[in-house]
């Protein structure tokens, strides 16, 4: 069989947390990925010396790094964990409330029965009173907070972090500043560990522009209306190529510097491409660069096909190599990934068993290589190219079993190399060329996640507004050198891709207050450096003009719903596309309440759950009362599992349970069944449920029919089944939690 080359790339990205004002991280994510993502991810490679992968790592994350593991650094969770409880204030005490929970529920708090206690302890009403919890539990909460968010490996070879686990309560104060202490140990080799292995020729080292800006859209706005001719832009346009070229530059010194060479690859933050962007790496002397498999499908004109399994037809095109010419004699090599197995990675494996899970892929890769057999080509590359970070906490051990069982298939097999990228270029004497690229990113080959919505449009105006201050500044020949470096590296900073991620919609972080904080705080840092007098608008969040979804609307109306009113409720969405959806019941779920009823809302594809067929396709809600009463009684599921591996939420009892069965292109009538004693459930036909299905289904539940009181919460679990077989659970690494209001 014709061997098969992988290049496996993983991305190391976090956005800059520090705000200038206190001195501390925001936000503690960088330092809880280094100790549970970043070096394991090494490690586990280590263990197969014939396996070489690339890694992608943005300078703006290692400066934080380096902060961490030499500077002391802090950010809000680990300053309050190293702080006396007695000291503790009422904010502080409300901080941790509301932050010390957050990790996947699932994989994070619901194994650990202490835990998980702290959790619904909290979150068994809507609000909460700091009195409540005595200052062992705050203790304990800020201790398994950090615990939580280790790598299960460091807990089977650092004996003292060991006994930590197993001490399961009454944390002290010298045992939560132990546990900073030894996530600064393990932050402290991350670059060491990177650099040794890039110099052995292990790995490959990438890098990205500095702060990690969309290239594209900071070259010339105007490309996003060429992605997409119905975008509106912002009042003014972006055409900032000097600060593209210096942001890659300086990647490169970085590089360099830390890990003794500088890089040949280069990521396009976001997989965000262009001529323009990709003529500039050319300029910086880069070698070869990557980007998504929609993009090659737009500057070719020929759809990448997958089956309903989501193999590709044809993978000729995919699993090669480009050159890329652009205008003149380019030299620039680009790499197309598969997205799918970058989407199986992130949104779907963490939820089956690991072996099978690698087993699946490794399958797929097989079959791709199998229809590449017929090819006229000596070599074939497939890519696989994600996000390294943020998947991992969906995953059974942080993903170890899974990419260890992969691992092993790939290198036991003589008939798959997997090499870096800049191996398999050097390998290849003749590529494919594109001489023109379309714009666009790895989302809907468009720009519109960064640009677009009146709230980003308004942030890049914020942008050039300060830049063009900062210019006149600098003609005006009154400042130094220092200062205005000092400056222009805050601009650089505003110029991230994250800010513009989380303004407006569709996303939204959670903490999208403090997103805009930091945004306006590095603006505002330009005229404090400068010594001018900062403009009112930079003082007022963004946040004002954004539309929040509070979960909270008004009854049904005439049997409906109106459109407007569900936009003011939580949605969980399931990923777009023929490859997730063909075999999914679900598209969105809305979950919305009043004082007296909980409303839901399914939008449903309908060719799946409507098909004309003897078979029975079930949706079935479950209802957990967090606020347990003597005579609460809670009863197992109703399913069956094709796998012995049971997501956590499954394994819970629940209280009440409401059916929804489809068969022969009807839904039968919905069933209100409650849970009674012995684990047994009793179908309720005294019950005022109301529901319309017309295409979509909306369904109104009293609160009173599952004894939901008022400010008591319900956690909300939905699964999907054929015959009394689970086929997918909607949010699956935690419950819905909804609290009735008074």
């Amino acid at each position: 069989m014709k061997k098969l080359s992988l290049v496996v790339i993983w991305h190391m990205h976090q956005p800059n947390y520090k705000s200038s004002s206190t001195g501390y991280y925001l936000m503690p994510w960088t330092r809880l990925h280094a100790i549970k993502d970043y070096l394991d991810m090494l490690l586990i490679l280590d263990k197969f010396p014939n396996m070489k992968q690339t890694f992608s790592l943005v300078p703006l994350l290692l400066d934080q790094l380096e902060d961490y593991a030499y500077n002391n650094a802090h950010d809000l969770h680990s300053f309050l964990t190293e702080k006396d409880i007695k000291d503790l204030t009422f904010d502080d005490k409300s901080f941790i409330l509301n932050s010390f929970f957050d990790a996947n529920y699932q994989k994070m708090i619901l194994p650990y029965p202490a835990y998980d206690r702290l959790y619904k302890k909290r979150f068994s009403e809507e609000g909460f009173d700091v009195d409540n919890f005595s200052d062992q539990e705050y203790s304990d909460i800020m201790a398994w907070f950090n615990l939580v968010w280790f790598d299960p490996y460091w807990k089977e070879t650092i004996p003292e972090l060991k006994t930590l686990w197993e001490k399961c309560e009454g944390y002290t104060l010298e045992d939560r500043r132990r546990l900073i202490q030894i996530q600064r140990d393990i932050i402290s080799q991350i670059i060491p560990a990177y650099r040794e292995r890039f110099l052995s020729g292990k790995i490959e080292i990438i890098t990205s522009p500095y702060y990690h800006p969309i290239l594209p859209l900071l070259i010339n706005s105007d490309v996003a209306k060429e992605a997409d001719e119905n975008i509106d832009l912002p009042d003014n346009k972006i055409d900032f190529v000097e600060d593209a070229d210096i942001q890659i530059k300086r990647s490169i010194t970085k590089i360099k510097k830390l890990f003794g060479k500088r890089p040949k690859g280069i990521w396009p933050p976001e997989q965000c491409v262009s001529n323009e962007t990709f003529e500039l790496f050319e300029k910086n002397g880069f070698k070869w660069t990557v980007t998504d498999d929609g993009i090659l499908s737009k500057s070719t004109g020929k759809e990448v096909l997958r089956d309903f399994s989501g193999i590709l037809l044809d993978p000729y095109e995919l699993c090669n190599a480009y050159t890329f010419r652009g205008k003149g004699e380019k030299n620039l090599k680009i790499f197309f990934r598969n997205s799918l197995p970058s989407n199986l990675f992130s949104f779907q494996y963490g939820n089956f068993d690991p072996i099978i899970a690698a087993n699946d892929i490794y399958e797929r890769l097989k079959i791709m290589q199998e229809k590449l057999a017929s090819s006229p080509e000596e070599h074939h590359v497939l890519t696989i190219a994600m996000d390294g970070e943020n998947c991992w906490e969906n995953y059974d051990e942080d993903g170890r079993p899974f990419l260890l069982e992969l691992y092993r298939l790939i290198s036991e097999d003589d008939t798959v190399e997997c090499i870096t990228g800049s191996e398999y270029i050097k390998k290849i004497e003749k590529h494919k060329v594109l001489n023109d690229i379309k714009p666009g990113s790895w989302i809907n080959r468009n720009f519109n996640l960064w640009i677009g919505d009146p709230i980003k449009n308004r942030a890049y105006d914020y942008l050039y507004g300060t830049r063009k201050d900062l210019i006149e500044a600098l003609e005006s020949g009154n400042y130094s050198k220092e200062v205005l470096d000092a400056a222009w590296n805050e601009i650089y900073m505003v110029q991230s891709s994250d800010w513009f991620w989380w303004y407006g919609e569709p996303n939204d972080s959670g903490q999208d207050d403090l997103f805009d904080f930091l945004f306006r705080e590095h603006l505002q840092n330009v005229y404090k450096i400068l010594q001018i007098p900062v403009p009112d608008y930079l003082k007022t969040p963004l946040e004002m003009y954004m539309t929040r979804h509070s979960g909270s609307m008004c009854p049904f109306i005439k049997g409906r719903i109106s459109g407007t009113q569900w936009q003011n409720t939580q949605l969980i969405e399931s990923l777009e596309g023929p490859v997730y959806n063909h075999n999914k019941f679900i598209e969105k779920v809305f979950f919305g309440c009043d004082s007296k009823n909980l409303y839901l809302k399914f939008e449903f594809n309908t060719l799946n759950i409507m098909a004309d067929s003897d078979i029975s396709k079930q949706v079935i809600v479950y209802f957990q009362l967090l606020n347990v009463t003597s005579d609460s009684s809670f009863s197992p599921i109703r399913f069956r599992s094709r796998s012995n591996v049971i997501p956590a939420l499954l394994k819970q009892s629940y209280s009440y349970e409401l059916a929804m069965m489809f068969r022969n292109n009807r839904m039968l009538p919905i069933l209100l069944s409650q849970s009674i004693e012995n684990s047994l459930w009793y179908t309720n036909f005294n019950y005022n449920v109301k529901y319309d299905f017309v295409g979509d289904l909306e369904i109104a539940i009293p609160f009173d029919d599952i004894k939901v009181r008022p400010k008591a919460a319900v956690n909300i679990v939905v699964v999907t089944g054929i015959e009394n077989t689970i086929e997918e659970v909607i949010s699956v690494d935690k419950p819905i939690i909804m609290v009735r209001p008074e």
